[in-house]
């Protein structure tokens, strides 16, 4: 029996080279990366455990990214500890506040490379299989291990084989693609699985569609989300990591699949998704969403705050004024991204349009600062995730939209059909 692209990555990285769905292994770690839980958890453990020294400071990044700049006294303090961890070990990759929102910088510095296993502090980790890589987030305890040792066991994950084809119609998003795909297998329905992603559809997505479906894998449950190099990653890789070498994957063709979803978008044709509070597998076709009347509309997070969201929102909202009701905010994924925006003019048409632009952090998303809500309040979203209370009063409702679908419904002021306007 042939290997699936999951076990092919992680067989690489086991002393015996050897790694079979189900079966529990002890590998080698490529790289981590941690935010604030370094300094809020993990510190405490390797202190607990008599930690010295990290086991390698070139494959260790530390982004300061959740609260940048520090939104309360507690966050500073965090930062505090980050910055002299990150002095005291050496580390060679750190991101402090100015910086960007740690999956996106990942990406940017070159870190994420195919065949590597990429461990995060941070259940959104999965986003790197945009690039060919095993990655997914661990908690404090396991962090803190590999930091220490470069290494931590994993059970195989089984893998999931969704295949798409057919093209995404105008202003329909990879966004809306993997609310539908999660929709469909409910919250549990990958439950530590490794979703692999194949089909023309995906080999055409531009990196940051590719990363935006990676992303969300994990509300679906899934341990990982992978997909095999493409021509758009090929040039990523080449202007970001121009000195590195590296090895594409693929699966074997008689490959098992606990399970084998094939989506074809030409016969079915997707229209845009919004997934109701209070949970990303509430998915729904926009025109069940049409006239929910909305109080802040929400651009950005690791999921789609990058170039090629904010050009569309450029787009629709070019011109135009966003409804006198709704509080339009913008998080570019990162300075680059930010920077590159200015440059085409983005920046100045999303402000003209009535938007406040924000610097590249989690804040909003996480309900932490620079946009939380207060109580009875509605937000359309880009983000990943709108259970009760995450974006600030445990009253205020989220619903999850692509950028298209969220700039739409900002001019309308209600939950609105990209394609409409």
């Amino acid at each position: 029996m042939g290997r699936t692209l999951t076990e092919k990555i992680l067989a690489t990285h086991t002393d015996d080279k050897k790694a079979e769905a189900g079966e529990i292994i002890d590998v080698s770690v490529d790289l981590i990366m941690v935010h604030e839980v370094l300094g809020s958890r993990i510190v405490p453990v390797l202190e607990e455990m008599g930690f010295d020294r990290v086991w390698d400071p070139e494959r260790v990044l530390v982004v300061n990214d959740h609260w940048a700049p520090a939104s309360d006294t507690e966050s500073a303090k965090i930062h505090i500890r980050n910055r002299r961890f990150v002095k005291e070990q050496n580390i060679k990759h750190f991101c402090d506040v100015d910086c960007g929102i740690c999956h996106q910088v990942l990406a940017e510095k070159g870190l994420a490379l195919p065949g590597n296993l990429i461990i995060g502090s941070d259940s959104h980790s999965t986003t790197y299989g945009a690039f060919n890589a095993f990655s997914t987030g661990l908690a404090a305890t396991d962090s803190a291990l590999i930091l220490a040792t470069g290494r931590i066991w994993l059970r195989v994950p089984e893998s999931i084989r969704i295949d798409v084809f057919g093209n995404l119609s105008s202003r329909v998003m990879s966004k809306d693609l993997i609310l539908s795909i999660i929709a469909d297998l409910g919250t549990d329905g990958a439950n530590y699985q490794s979703m692999e992603m194949y089909g023309p559809t995906i080999e055409r997505m531009s990196v940051g569609s590719r990363m935006t479906i990676c992303n969300m894998s994990v509300e679906a449950g899934a341990k990982s989300c992978i997909m095999e190099v493409s021509k758009p990653v090929v040039g990523w890789l080449k202007e970001t990591a121009p000195e590195k070498k590296w090895t594409p994957f693929s699966p074997d063709e008689d490959a098992n699949y606990v399970k084998h979803v094939t989506i074809d978008l030409d016969s079915n044709p997707l229209e845009p998704m919004v997934a109701f509070p209070s949970s990303p597998a509430n998915g729904k076709p926009v025109s069940q969403a049409g006239g929910i009347a909305i109080d802040q509309a929400f651009i950005g997070s690791c999921t789609n705050g990058r170039l090629d969201d904010l050009q569309v929102a450029s787009e629709i909202l070019k011109g135009k004024k966003i409804h006198p009701d709704v509080r339009l905010i913008i998080t570019p994924a990162s300075k680059e991204t930010y920077l590159a925006a200015l440059r085409e003019g983005i920046v100045q048409n999303l402000m003209q349009a009535g938007a406040i632009v924000t610097n590249s952090t989690c804040g909003a998303c996480v309900g932490g600062h620079l946009g939380v809500l207060g109580p009875d309040e509605v937000c359309i979203s880009s983000t990943n995730r709108n259970f009760k209370g995450r974006m600030g009063h445990p009253d205020s409702l989220v619903y999850l939209a692509s950028p298209a679908t969220v700039a739409a419904s900002a001019l309308k002021g209600v939950i609105a059909d990209p394609r409409e306007v």
